[in-house]
């Protein structure tokens, strides 16, 4: 028995052919209603089910995720390996931390040249201008180079203004200034080549990291809290 016919009349419509189909499969074998299925049914049904697996996947990612950002961090031109999460997951698990709720990060990824200019520099720190201007970023840890670079764009806040009483007395001979965009001196850092966590992970191995609040951070005590966390000894 003939189930279908693909070089169909073409003045007949899909949904005609569809419905006359229909009745021959009444009578007709598993066998031919298998290959009826696979002819006209089977790419939409794959389709349709790689879309509901899409919405379901974007779905489930959007209810899952964490709803803000406890603390984020870049280093830049750091000597760490990238994919450790150690020094963050510490962090997280002292501050007692839910990332079903929360998330923290460290990207030690991030490098800068003063020597490089144009277009490459700018994509070099596209990245930590968007995170700025989304608050997600809190602090950034870098050379002098980097730390003036941002400075100068005034990212960087006051440390004296932001660090508690027993801080300020325990870096007051570590600050490091620099030109903010108004072309004024300010304590935008703090040298933190001695913090013991930095050495226990190596990331900067023979180099001057500053330590320095973003301007515009909404969780400038997490941020305090990391930095006391880099200084205490297991």
């Amino acid at each position: 028995m003939e189930v279908y016919n693909k070089n169909r009349d073409k003045n007949n419509s899909l949904s005609d052919e569809i419905r006359e189909q229909n009745v021959k499969l009444k009578g007709a074998s598993l066998k031919d209603k298998v290959f009826y299925f696979k002819d006209y049914y089977l790419l939409p049904t794959l389709g349709i089910l790689a879309i509901c697996a899409f919405v379901f996947s974007l779905g489930y990612s959007i209810l899952t995720a964490p709803r803000d950002t406890a603390l984020g961090v870049f280093f830049y031109n750091d000597t760490g390996d990238s994919s450790d999460t150690r020094l963050i997951d510490g962090f997280v698990e002292a501050m007692g931390i839910d990332t079903s709720k929360q998330n923290a990060y460290i990207d030690s990824s991030m490098t800068y040249d003063p020597d490089i200019t144009g277009l490459d520099a700018y994509v070099g720190l596209e990245k930590a201008m968007a995170s700025i201007t989304a608050s997600d970023l809190d602090v950034i840890v870098g050379d002098t180079d980097t730390v003036d670079y941002f400075a100068k764009c005034d990212c960087l806040g006051d440390v004296t203004a932001i660090l508690p009483a027993d801080l300020q007395e325990a870096f007051q001979d570590r600050l490091y200034y620099a030109e903010t965009g108004s072309g004024e001196l300010a304590a935008v850092g703090i040298y933190v080549s001695d913090a013991p966590k930095l050495n226990e992970f190596s990331y900067y191995v023979d180099r001057e990291p500053v330590f320095s609040f973003v301007v515009n951070s909404d969780k400038a005590e997490n941020a305090v809290e990391f930095l006391r966390y880099l200084y205490q000894k297991d």
